[in-house]
């Protein structure tokens, strides 16, 4: 039988005297107890008191209870949360559907001009600390402006492809990435531009050009796919009931709406940069502010064509090799422009410029000199406008002048090209006022030039200052 060691002491406790018990600790100091009975002992204890059945204890003697935790601080922050998230979802769908992106674009221009501006105050040193060398300092932020102005486009593609025009000024980094600004832009889905023209006219476009898309007879036709889509605008090619061909230039949706809040951001982040790097970048606001005004105002450029058509005509050394297209301005308004359509090549197109001349003989390229061009088969325009309305391809392919390779050219001089080149520069610096500051070109067969588009700055000047002022003519 199994004996509780501290139940034994005890009982030998209570029959020894005091001496005897002084003498007994003495003993257990000597002779310890056996591990096998403390190690069995330890694990075991008699239960003295009575047995009673487990009772739950009544409500009466249960202490009070305490009140509930009610998480007042969480439940406060997590309405602010939900609200603040609410309040920002509504924002941001206002913001895309009225106001096309505006408060998103700046927002996003504002903190990439954040980024930009902390990495070259840390790092535009001789030995950077983060972010390798310098080289790679304006690569990547070259990118990220880059991808900026392409992501917000509109306004922002033609800041970029102003800098462009101006990057001899910039780091090379900057240069190679710049030159890409002048590629194609997005353009706008084709209820956009019905919309545009409603806007304007009040009128479809079958009611204002006269054109079907299902191929009715006796009516013009006009292609939904625009030809070239640039920063503001998009060209359509159309043929109008009387067999003229236009290229109607249809300003982007959305331009009208964003050019406000774009120069609003603009002059914000011109001004913060003014003041972090003490460079008078802000003294460029009212000037680039203007002129993008102007850019969107397609009246004011209707106008300045025909201007620099009449002092053209009345120059001799031009007459005849600078033809400007012709504006019909009861199919413009200030965000529609309607023009003659151009049949040509590039001026950089160097090598269509000088191949030798594969058509017909004694004929010029198609619209040359003012020639009306070839018409196309009504009946089978009709019929394939009839079969596919939305992605019609319908402007006939006037190549043939190229041979039947296709590898012939214009046989053009490129020194009779550039004496015309600088025949009309110095007649717009010296005999009219008018400086050329950006041409778009294209080069008909005997080496008659074609601007279609002209962005001109018109000189005053008098005894006591000279005077500034652009005309925007833009054609792209």
């Amino acid at each position: 039988m199994d004996i509780c060691l501290r139940c034994l002491v005890r009982t030998q406790r209570k029959h020894l005297w005091p001496g005897q018990n002084v003498a007994f600790k003495q003993s257990r100091l000597l002779f310890p107890a056996s591990p096998g009975l403390t190690s069995r002992a330890s694990r075991r204890y008699i239960q003295s008191q009575q047995f009673k059945p487990f009772v739950p204890p009544p409500p009466s003697s249960l202490p009070k209870a305490a009140p509930p935790r009610t998480y007042h601080r969480t439940r406060r922050w997590t309405r602010r949360l939900l609200y603040l998230a609410l309040a920002l979802g509504v924002a941001y769908e206002v913001d895309q559907y009225f106001l096309y992106a505006s408060l998103t674009r700046s927002a996003r221009t504002f903190w990439l001009g954040l980024v930009v501006a902390t990495d070259y105050k840390i790092n535009f040193r001789a030995h950077p600390p983060l972010g390798g060398s310098i080289q790679d300092l304006h690569v990547r932020n070259a990118e990220r402006l880059f991808d900026l102005l392409r992501t917000n486009g509109g306004l922002y593609l033609k800041i970029g492809q102003a800098i462009a025009m101006q990057s001899a000024i910039l780091p090379p980094e900057f240069q190679k990435m710049f030159s890409k600004m002048f590629d194609d832009a997005p353009q706008n889905s084709w209820k956009d531009v019905e919309k545009v023209i409603a806007q304007d006219f009040g009128k479809t476009p079958e009611e204002l050009f006269g054109v079907s898309f299902i191929g009715e007879p006796g009516k013009g036709v006009m292609e939904r796919t625009a030809r070239a889509s640039a920063s503001v605008a998009q060209v359509h090619w159309a043929r109008l009931p009387d067999g003229r061909e236009v290229a109607i230039k249809i300003q982007k949706r959305e331009i009208a709406q964003q050019v406000g809040w774009d120069l609003w951001t603009f002059k914000v982040v011109t001004r913060i940069y003014t003041w972090l790097f003490d460079i008078p970048l802000y003294n460029l606001v009212p000037y680039i502010s203007e002129r993008l005004l102007l850019e969107t105002d397609f009246a004011n450029e209707a106008g300045n064509s025909e201007r620099m058509a009449k002092l053209v005509a009345g120059e001799s050394r031009l007459r005849g090799r600078v033809y400007i297209p012709k504006v019909f301005h009861e199919l413009s308004s200030k965000r529609i422009m309607t023009a003659e359509w151009i049949e040509g090549v590039r001026l950089w197109d160097k090598e269509t410029l000088t191949r030798p001349w594969q058509g017909r003989w004694r004929q010029g390229s198609p619209g040359c000199r003012g020639a009306p061009l070839d018409s196309p088969d009504q009946q089978s325009m009709a019929e394939f406008a009839r079969s596919r309305p939305a992605e019609a391809d319908l402007k006939p392919n006037r190549d043939w002048w190229k041979g039947p390779s296709g590898k012939g050219g214009l046989g053009v001089s490129l020194k009779d090209t550039m004496q015309t080149m600088v025949d009309l520069f110095s007649a717009q610096m010296f005999l009219w006022g008018w400086v050329r500051r950006r041409m778009d070109h294209k080069i008909c067969c005997h080496g008659q030039l074609t601007l279609d588009s002209v962005t001109v700055t018109l000189i005053l000047v008098t005894s006591s200052y000279v005077d500034y002022r652009l005309e925007s003519l833009n054609w792209s």
